[in-house]
């Protein structure tokens, strides 16, 4: 398999991991396998290269994302100042990687 190929699998999978993990846990450790493999990834087209720059970006914000909402879930109970803090943080991280995400497909794509 070409290192483009297997950028573009690993993209793939950590997108369908998103949309198919719903154990907040599981998703974190699998997407922190995820980022760790597509740092160690090289790829030789530009636009491959872009799209996994993009990616591990994704990837991350979307980890800074679980990390919130586990947060909220686990920690924030009865204290409406962190809950609140929390959810914008998820929110704000979730927003990010879904951008970053979609960015890193047109890359594959271009």
């Amino acid at each position: 398999m070409s290192a483009d190929a297997t950028v573009e699998q690993d993209i793939a999978r950590g997108l369908s991991d998103i949309q198919s993990v719903h154990d907040r846990k599981a998703l974190q450790s699998k997407l922190t396998v995820l980022v760790v493999k597509l740092r160690r990834d090289q790829a030789t087209s530009e636009s491959t290269r872009h799209a996994r720059a993009l990616a591990i970006r994704g990837f991350a914000a979307k980890l800074e994302s679980i990390a919130a909402e586990r947060e909220f879930d686990e920690n924030d109970s009865g204290e409406v100042a962190e809950a609140t803090r929390d959810a914008a943080r998820a929110d704000a991280y979730r927003a990010r990687a879904d951008n970053l995400l979609r960015a890193a497909e047109q890359a594959l794509h271009d």
